[in-house]
């Protein structure tokens, strides 16, 4: 039960803990209607709430007494389900009514993608918010009423967008799998996922949440939900779709271009400790494996298997994929070797050799891996079943101490589930694997658990600090490079020196003020070196002139831009998009002219704490030239860093649509920028 209300979402109590709970259009003669009918009885009975049919052409359904109409009921009403095709009319005639949720389960609304149905949705949620009540859909299910397996916890809670694919998980239970809730949401016209994902996470007996999202509908929502989960240290683990390029804004930065839609919400799921998923078996096996697992103490994963091939099979992926297999203490070893013959390998990998496993060594082996105090997870593995020897596993398996900072997984990946150790490990509360992928996954989840990042809760202290966004922008205004450089170094970021001239001789003898060589560039285009409008490298006044007459001739070309020329260092992006779901996205990347190109970027949403600022920068391919490559000196990675976190706080107190510094110089005393464009919301409505 919620140990804590939630803040930004309302109390879902009444919905999950009912007190009345009607159905209109109540039925056990059509098929489909007739089984939710039966599955909204059911939960009434399960908590004890009075059940009321409403049909005006019977006088019971399924034994109980019908009503005629929904103002024939007496008292409050907690949960109104509507099975007719117009719930609509149905909420209107209860004007008057204490209700508290409307389940509405007709379609026909905005999932047609028409505009008669959006506007038909925004009718039934109008009037669901007259008579004071919420909506859950339209077009949704009964799932979230469904009686689930009595099981004790810790248990799983489920929000899915589609009630389909919420299935499968479901049916988890026939494992083993204890449920707390499941909530499919449908179209949202009024409640959304994240009012519940905030509600799950307070709930003392859920441990975890899996979900499946097709798209989310406010991004200030989804990060109180996100910060919930954080605070009351309850993994989230969902599926979302949508890996496509449509949505990509309509940019004329670099920085734009290289934001990516789908990518921007990878950046915000690691920022806030999320877990993303592709398949609905890795949903649910990642899922489980935290709600059955401690939460380890140590960031060693250990891997145990009978077969040394299937043994480095599981060390190479998992290491590969980030995961840490330290040697395993001199103590442990020493205790592995009275198990297993000295020719078998008990470093880490460990391989026992099969049937050294008898005899109650199988246990005290597992023992030996796991109280290693540099081990946080275990990885058994089983690949495909043998005689007698899977027993010995399981038998082990069973036998071992469970230890309370060590997560033991089994990984069952043979092409038959029915030997009865498989169910046996589930009933023992193991959590068990089909394949090694998803157990790595796992792994990485665990050891990233809210309950042991402490920089998820410094994301949390700074999502709470950050200002109250301001009113969209109806219009924008684009700054050229030097209105762009002016700007950005007024708030602290250094630039090149350059100045501005509008004829020939000023252009010379701007160039002679800031010592040869110097750079010439026609302003009044975003892609200058695209656009041929740029000069590197010149060393004299008479190029310089002979330059600045060939520039100032191209058309849409008026002024110029004289820089000081400065090559010794390594030439970095640092900029800001702008999604329309989750505000203002930081771009870091390696820079010039083939940004683009390249793709080698970073993103993440804000708030920016630094160590991901730092991870950002470390991840690039181009870090590599930052430490210093053949020879070169390493260049000020903290001062870019700095910059990075600079432009995080521009995106959060200016009107930044659109920032591009490119390139970005990173040098061996600091950095500088030699390029930039800036983008500003402008309200236009006072």
């Amino acid at each position: 039960m919620p140990s804590k209300t939630t803040n930004g979402s309302p109390s879902l109590d009444r919905f999950f803990r009912p007190e009345t709970l009607v159905v209109v259009g109540a039925t056990e003669s059509r098929p489909g209607l007739a089984s939710i009918t039966a599955q909204v009885m059911a939960r009434a009975d399960a908590v004890g709430a009075r059940f009321i049919p409403v049909n005006p052409k019977v006088s019971t359904v399924l034994g109980r007494a019908a009503v005629a109409s929904i103002m024939d009921i007496d008292g409050p009403i907690d949960v109104l389900v509507i099975l007719t095709s117009d719930p609509r009319a149905i909420v209107t005639a209860a004007a008057g009514k204490d209700i508290g949720f409307v389940v509405a389960f007709a379609n026909g609304y905005s999932e047609l993608g028409t505009e008669a149905g959006v506007r038909r949705e925004r009718d039934l949620a109008d009037a669901v918010a007259a008579i004071g009540a919420r909506l859950i859909g339209p077009n949704t299910n009964a799932n979230s009423l469904r009686v689930l397996d009595d099981r004790p916890p810790p248990k799983l809670a489920m929000v899915f967008q589609s009630g389909h694919q919420g299935a499968p998980i479901a049916q988890s239970q026939e494992l083993g799998v204890a449920l707390s809730y499941w909530a499919p949401t449908g179209n949202e016209a009024d409640l959304e996922v994240a009012d519940f994902i905030e509600y799950f996470a307070a709930d003392d007996d859920t441990r975890a949440i899996c979900g499946y999202i097709e798209g989310f509908k406010s991004g200030a929502r989804l990060r109180a939900a996100a910060v919930a989960a954080i605070e009351h240290e309850t993994p989230l683990v969902l599926v979302k779709v949508g890996r496509s390029d449509a949505g990509r804004s309509m940019a004329i930065s670099h920085t734009g271009h290289l934001a990516g839609t789908d990518e921007i919400y990878d950046a915000f799921f690691e920022q806030y400790g999320i877990t993303r998923v592709d398949d609905l078996d890795e949903l649910l096996e990642v899922s489980v494996a935290l709600c059955r697992s401690p939460v380890p103490d140590a960031d060693g994963v250990a891997v145990i298997s009978i077969s040394g091939g299937t043994a480095a099979h599981l060390a190479d992926l998992a290491v590969a994929s980030g995961l840490p297999l330290p040697p395993l203490s001199d103590a442990a070893q020493q205790e592995l070797h009275t198990l297993i013959p000295a020719e078998f390998r008990v470093s880490n990998p460990v391989d026992t050799g099969g049937q050294n496993m008898a005899d109650g060594r199988g246990a005290r082996l597992i023992d030996a891996v796991q109280f290693d105090p540099a081990i946080g997870v275990v990885m058994f593995p089983i690949t495909g079943t043998a005689p007698g020897l899977t027993e010995v596993i399981g038998e082990s398996l069973l036998q071992a101490q469970r230890a309370s900072s060590t997560a033991v997984f089994v990984i069952w990946s043979g092409p038959t589930t029915t030997h009865p150790v498989h169910q046996q490990l589930w009933d023992a509360g193991f959590p068990v694997f089909r394949n090694f992928r998803n157990a790595i996954r796992a792994a990485h989840a665990l050891l990233a658990h809210p309950s042991r990042n402490p920089e998820l809760h410094e994301q949390v202290r700074l999502t709470r600090a950050l200002p109250t966004p301001s009113a969209g922008h109806t219009a924008s205004v684009v700054f050229d490079e030097a209105e762009s450089s002016e700007w950005l170094e007024a708030r602290g970021i250094p630039f090149a020196r350059r100045r501005t001239a509008a004829t020939v001789d000023d252009a010379v003898a701007a160039a002679e003020a800031l010592g040869f060589p110097v750079v010439v560039k026609g302003v009044g285009a975003a892609h200058k070196s695209e656009a041929g409008l740029v000069v590197l490298g010149l060393a004299n006044g008479q190029v310089v002139r002979d330059t600045a007459a060939d520039l100032l001739g191209r058309a849409g070309v008026d002024e110029l831009l004289i820089a000081e020329q400065i090559r010794d260092g390594i030439e970095m992006l640092v900029g800001v998009t702008h999604d329309p779901l989750l505000g203002p996205v930081i771009v870091v990347g390696a820079g010039g002219t083939e940004a683009e190109a390249l793709g080698d970027v970073s993103r993440s949403v804000v708030p920016l704490t630094r160590s991901r600022a730092e991870r950002m920068v470390a991840g690039l391919r181009v870090s590599r030239l930052l430490d210093g490559w053949r020879g070169q000196p390493a260049v000020d990675v903290s001062s870019l860093v700095d910059t990075i976190m600079r432009v995080a706080e521009l995106a959060t107190t200016e009107r930044l649509l659109e920032l591009d510094i490119n390139p970005l110089l990173v040098r061996v005393d600091g950095v500088v920028g030699l390029d930039a464009l800036v983008r500003l919301g402008v309200d236009t409505t006072a």
